[in-house]
């Protein structure tokens, strides 16, 4: 068993403070926005060890921590974006890495799949929306594209999207996509979800593609799972973020970082549907002291396990673990037993 610390990270769509609580005061006086802490050892962002500051990936491989574990606090939409599955990922690492056009776009040579469980309200983009509400949209908007796009149109989702990417519409268009979407009847999610695109990314044409996508709402305790080639955008709020352990991203808009749209175009299911969290290969648990377990919890062996403490303090073994610190414990490691005064997330996975 490892007691880590996470790995900080900084973009600009996080919240400002918004990680305070799972990083402590030192680091708290930083000014940009806090978006992500990782517990991994992923080399774009490896744990370090709680009593000896060395990186995690010094200690263990990926075969002993397969997953990435993540803090997120969004304070505005992140990018249009899919994951790659694994055979797009290794000839992407392996090949398309060593060409002008697309040098550095693959973090590594492994799918990414996700899990999204939120702490606070969280919303966000998953998964294709029907197909006729885009049309509706695009009527509302005037927008033209292959051959019709209207209401009574037989253009496929593909064809639609695709026409979408490689054809610009211009900054006022995209700023009437809230009133379009209000237009074509849809719900004040939705219409909100678009208010906060459209003005926290003005201009960007990644907001088109984003008509494409299905808002969605989560309470505290739900989840939500993205497969690779699934498209999604993470809103706002804050939550726990459990990924095979790759940093692969493709980007199609809403962001300052590289898009790479054909990439994103080969790596997308255009016939997905929502993928229930059970689906997925990994789970979280969030404890409560006042919960009927809290007091002498086991966690049996054979499967990686990370308890992360989110309040308070947690045992784990009878070492101490205090807020935003994470205990690793490997499938092979026996059976653990967990206690806490606070509150603590169990993630474990079977991979």
């Amino acid at each position: 068993m490892q007691i880590i610390n996470g790995a900080l990270k900084n973009y600009a769509w996080g919240i400002p403070r918004g990680l305070d609580q799972w990083i402590g005061a030192t680091v708290s006086a930083r000014v940009q926005p806090q978006a992500e802490l990782w517990f991994g050892v992923h080399p774009n962002g490896a744990s370090t060890v709680a009593d000896s500051g060395v990186a995690l990936d010094r200690i263990l491989g990926r075969a002993d921590v397969p997953i990435l574990v993540k803090i997120l606090a969004a304070a505005k939409p992140l990018s249009v974006q899919v994951h790659p599955n694994s055979a797009l990922a290794q000839e992407g690492f392996n090949t398309l890495n060593n060409t002008v056009q697309f040098a550095g776009a693959f973090a590594d040579p492994y799918e990414k799949i996700e899990l999204l469980y939120a702490l606070t309200p969280f919303t966000a983009f998953c998964g294709w929306r029907p197909v006729e509400q885009v049309r509706q949209v695009f009527d509302a908007l005037g927008i033209d594209g292959p051959a019709e796009v209207s209401s009574e149109s037989g253009v496929s989702r593909q064809d639609l999207f695709v026409y979408c990417v490689n054809h610009e519409v211009a900054p006022d268009t995209l700023g009437r996509i809230p009133s379009a979407i209000r237009a074509a009847g849809l719900s004040q999610l939705e219409i909100s979800s678009y208010e906060r695109v459209v003005s926290d990314y003005p201009g960007d044409q990644g907001a088109l593609l984003a008509v494409f996508l299905q808002p969605i709402s989560l309470a505290p305790g739900e989840s939500v799972y993205i497969p690779s080639g699934v498209p999604h955008s993470y809103i706002a709020g804050t939550g726990i973020e459990v990924m095979t352990s790759s940093d692969n991203v493709l980007r199609l808009g809403l962001t300052p970082k590289p898009v790479y749209p054909e990439l994103a175009l080969r790596a997308l299911d255009f016939d997905a549907s929502r993928s229930r969290s059970t689906d997925a290969p990994f789970s979280v648990e969030v404890i409560n002291a006042n919960s009927d377990v809290a007091s002498h919890l086991e966690l049996p062996s054979g499967q990686f396990r990370v308890v992360l403490c989110l309040a308070g303090r947690t045992h784990v073994l009878g070492t101490e673990l205090s807020c935003g610190q994470a205990a690793v414990i490997t499938a092979t490691e026996p059976a653990i037993s967990i206690s806490t005064t606070g509150s603590y997330a169990i993630i474990r996975t079977e991979l």
